[in-house]
């Protein structure tokens, strides 16, 4: 079972995140920042509009669920519980950042942002994952 995990799923969980931090990036298009603020809606080069289309529909905060899901197939393809523990860390880190990132937005944004939240349930597990564990009976993974 090992194998099928380094051989298989884990390169394909690497290549996936590739393609949904690539997808949140060219979604944000000029709003793409290094900071963890939003940008100024006010401002004249275009940029500070709430992106909530695209991957964004999905969930949240797609480029932090790409990379734990990329540090996810990275330690299954190197079978290492190390890395493994890690990317668990990980997404603890990144969820408090996301919650940081979402207390601007909200003051930036208002009740458009709140509204956003209310229709994109997902922070960082994507709203289909969040509908399924529903189905099954569990508890919400993220309560926001």
């Amino acid at each position: 079972f090992g194998d099928i995990l380094a051989l298989a799923l884990g390169p394909a969980l690497i290549g996936g995140s590739l393609v949904i931090v690539y997808r949140a990036a060219a979604d944000l298009g000029t709003n793409l920042s290094p900071w963890p603020v939003p940008a100024d809606p006010s401002s004249d080069d275009g940029s500070g509009s709430l992106i909530d289309t695209g991957i964004y529909s999905y969930v949240r905060h797609p480029m932090y669920s790409g990379l734990i899901l990329g540090m996810a197939g990275l330690s299954m393809a190197t079978d290492s519980a190390t890395r493994l523990l890690l990317t668990i860390a990980l997404y603890f880190v990144l969820d408090a950042k996301a919650d940081f990132e979402e207390a601007k937005l909200i003051q930036t944004y208002g009740d458009e942002y709140v509204d956003y939240m209310f229709k994109v349930k997902g922070k960082l597990i994507p709203n289909a994952a969040i509908s399924l564990l529903r189905k099954k009976g569990e508890a919400d993974p993220e309560e926001d």
